[in-house]
């Protein structure tokens, strides 16, 4: 056997060997995993052990560039270890933000932020806290929880140097309660040049997948859902900070995500049940600071993104709204199976001439925006088309979701009754194919202050012209 052969041989096992070192126990205390990443340096792999939960009493610092938390072997399921935030007056448990942490990563582990019934705890940072001053850092296949503060998984954009992160494969929610103000974004993206694909949010309860500003970022293939919550927004570009210049929205593309709104948990009538839940989606895509915040501030505008290849589905109370906004482009987003839009004017809600328009698929404010154009709907299998319409769209967050005994949710999602109605109008539309079918129909509710459901299974096409954009703050 030559010389070289045995070399050879011996880093093989070398490398091997450091790969599959064993475990960290969860035995181990957060001040000795903390003295591991201090002591280990340079891409120093904390391997924590699969079905552990290991009990954080403080925040886990990443301590050089190329660190990774990870569970043993890199499973996908219920065995990834657990993080669980357990110590007093902190809602973060990993923190990669500081200057020198580029490529840190955070793979295949479960991360609970501990919250349960607890009010938000204000002031604090997200579950994970990753980007700030940093370049290619990595968060995949993680379960991110019931966090303590205002989201479930941060990335910063530090003083505006964060670049090149990429979210994928990941798994969050629940996030935040639906009481006032005690809510949570599932993700929530500030750093440019990044990459968010194929997670899936379930059940946040303040943005789904919230974009403040990140130019040139990337958010695709992502599925929101609501099962057991009211979800404020499922894709928002509403902030106008803290991007420079406000609102900077510019080369962001938001394409073929897919977006769940509520479904029916209870049979009603012939295309409309009741939901245990009162889940919906206030707003599925919201675009421009107005729709959300209404004018409090002032005239700052989104500019500057592309929505196009999105596909909608459930119960919302406004589809797609755009406000404040100056040149986007939205194009080739479409409503599939049944889909019913429902609300009624809450206790938050202006009154006169700034009340919001009422709820619908597409609405648009032509008084606040610039160099918006929109190309009408396409037409749906039962000859229907479905256009943008004009109207005041300003603090649409206010409205509130029907009692849970009202005929509002339609069927579908694989809830009560789905094979019944994802199959109507000659088609069959059982996934998200951008496919369209069912008839439009008009429902009305009960009571002054209500809005009937307008239930539309249906496609549209819209285009806005290209642009800039602004952000703000959640």
């Amino acid at each position: 056997m030559s010389h070289m052969y045995l070399s050879k041989l011996f880093y093989i096992l070398s490398v091997t060997s450091a790969v599959y070192a064993a475990c960290i126990p969860d035995t181990t205390s957060t001040d000795d995993l903390q003295s591991l990443f201090q002591k280990g340096g340079v891409n120093y792999i904390l391997s924590l052990c699969p079905n552990q939960t290991y009990n954080l009493t403080q925040i886990l610092n990443y301590t050089a560039a190329g660190q990774e938390i990870s569970t043993e072997g890199y499973p996908t399921d219920v065995s990834r270890a657990t993080l669980l935030v357990g110590g007093f007056n902190i809602s973060t448990a990993v923190q990669a933000q500081n200057n020198g942490l580029d490529g840190c990563k955070l793979r295949n582990v479960q991360v609970n932020g501990n919250r349960g019934d607890d009010p938000i705890y204000q002031g604090g940072g997200g579950l994970i806290e990753f980007g700030g001053d940093t370049n290619g850092q990595l968060v995949e296949y993680v379960h991110s929880f019931d966090p303590r503060g205002w989201s479930c998984l941060h990335i910063a954009e530090g003083p505006f140097t964060c670049t090149n992160v990429t979210i994928q494969n990941n798994d969050i929610g629940p996030c935040g309660s639906e009481f006032f103000q005690m809510w949570s974004d599932g993700i929530s993206l500030s750093c440019q040049w990044s990459l968010v694909q194929n997670n899936v949010i379930t059940d946040a309860t303040d943005g789904g997948i919230v974009v403040f500003g990140a130019p040139f970022s990337t958010i695709r293939n992502n599925t929101i859902r609501v099962k057991t919550k009211t979800l404020l927004g499922g894709i928002n570009m509403v902030d106008v900070l803290p991007w420079r210049p406000p609102g900077n929205y510019s080369g962001v593309h938001v394409t073929d995500n897919s977006i769940h709104g509520g479904f029916a948990t209870g049979y009603g009538n012939a295309t409309l049940g009741t939901n245990n839940a009162s889940s919906v989606i206030k707003i599925g895509i919201a675009v421009g600071p107005r729709t959300w915040f209404d004018d409090q501030f002032g005239n700052n505008v989104s500019t500057g993104g592309v929505i196009e290849n999105n596909v909608l589905q459930g119960a919302f109370s406004f589809g797609i709204a755009v406000s404040s906004a100056k040149s986007f482009t939205l194009q080739n987003n479409t409503f599939i199976n049944n889909i019913s839009f429902v609300g009624s004017y809450g206790v938050n809600c202006t009154t006169g001439a700034s009340t919001p328009h009422p709820p619908t698929a597409l609405l648009f404010d032509p008084s606040n925006t610039e160099n918006i154009t929109i190309i009408p709907g396409s037409s749906t299998t039962s000859g229907d088309n479905l256009d943008f319409v004009n109207g005041k769209a300003e603090g649409l967050t206010c409205f509130v979701h029907p009692p849970t005994d009202e005929f509002a949710w339609p069927y579908g999602d694989g809830g009560v009754n789905a094979g019944a109605t994802e199959t109507t109008g000659g088609g069959s539309t059982g996934s998200t194919s951008g496919k369209c079918t069912g008839p439009s129909s008009t429902g009305t509710q009960s009571g002054s202050t209500s809005i009937g459901p307008n239930i539309v299974s249906t496609c549209l096409v819209v285009m806005i012209g290209m642009g800039m954009m602004w952000f703000g703050m959640i």
